[in-house]
């Protein structure tokens, strides 16, 4: 309910304003958050073998989705610290971030649940080593982080980049992304493929995520040692159902307002009815041997 009442609220105020007080609302969220993984630690925390469960994933690639799962399991606390929301407001996005030494230290004695779209850097890699994190790596096919990025940032007055896509027809907007975006993102797919540890992560596809809920649920389940049940994983899939979280609307169904909602259709290969041809063959210059070489298709004629 807060968040729907923040997007209201932030959707109705100019997008420079907007940006501006969500950075002064971080703060107060994050004491809120640290507090709310203190009381969770205090409840459950002889109940929990991991205490923190860390999420990496590609931006618009099912992360709010999978977050959503995981905090099902009672006692965790979603956190965002300050430092990324910065930098994200600075740089337009954190799929760069380079974590620093220690950064999990701050988490002493908490149960925290903790989602960020850092690539899979060595650095990266060996900070999450070194705390003894397990981790999940999620990521898309390109073409449909592409349209859902779009639809996002173009209605979302307070994200960093909304000035750069509000002004653009969604083929500018497709073309601009493909241009600005798109091979950092490749590489941070690849960067995760070449330096995380198999034995203390676990790779998913959104497309999995959602032709396979209970199997995704249970990998997580087991990676983080939640000893989920199979009555909790029907639970889960209940509760974070695409129609609950999108408010009644049915997959595939687009959001009639420009709300800046996380969720919008909920189903993959939507790029197919959002490309012309000329954007199609952009992608195809840039994409092409990427998308063989992750398995989404088996030649350049798509």
């Amino acid at each position: 309910m807060r968040s729907t009442i923040q997007r209201v609220v932030l959707g109705n105020i100019p997008p420079g304003l907007a940006i501006r007080i969500k950075m002064i609302a971080t703060y107060p969220r994050y004491r809120s958050q640290r507090r709310e993984c203190l009381r969770g630690f205090e409840r459950y925390g002889d109940q929990r073998r991991q205490r923190l469960l860390f999420v990496a994933g590609l931006p618009k690639s099912g992360t709010t989705w999978l977050e959503k799962m995981i905090s099902c399991f009672p006692g965790y606390g979603q956190v965002m610290v300050p430092e990324l929301a910065a930098y994200e407001k600075r740089t337009g996005g954190s799929h760069d971030y380079q974590l620093p030494k220690g950064f999990f230290d701050r988490f002493e004695r908490m149960l925290v649940l903790m989602k960020l779209h850092i690539n899979g850097s060595p650095n990266n890699v060996a900070v999450l080593r070194d705390a003894g994190l397990r981790y999940v790596v999620l990521y898309r096919d390109l073409r449909d982080v592409a349209v859902s990025y779009f639809f996002y940032v173009s209605r979302t007055p307070w994200h960093p980049e909304h000035r750069l896509y509000a002004g653009l027809e969604l083929q500018e907007g497709l073309r601009a992304f493909a241009e600005r975006t798109l091979p950092a993102y490749m590489d941070w797919v690849r960067s995760w493929r070449e330096n995380s540890d198999p034995e203390r992560s676990v790779t998913l596809r959104y497309e999995t995520m959602l032709d396979d809920t209970r199997g995704t649920i249970r990998r997580v389940s087991d990676l983080f040692e939640l000893d989920a049940t199979e009555e909790q994983i029907e639970e889960i899939i209940e509760k974070t159902s695409f129609k609950r979280l999108s408010h009644g609307r049915e997959q595939g169904e687009d959001t009639a307002k420009p709300t800046g909602s996380f969720f919008r259709k909920g189903v993959a290969g939507d790029w197919v009815n959002q490309f012309d041809e000329r954007t199609k063959e952009l992608y195809k210059s840039i994409l092409a041997e990427f998308l063989i070489e992750f398995g989404y298709e088996t030649d350049d004629q798509w």
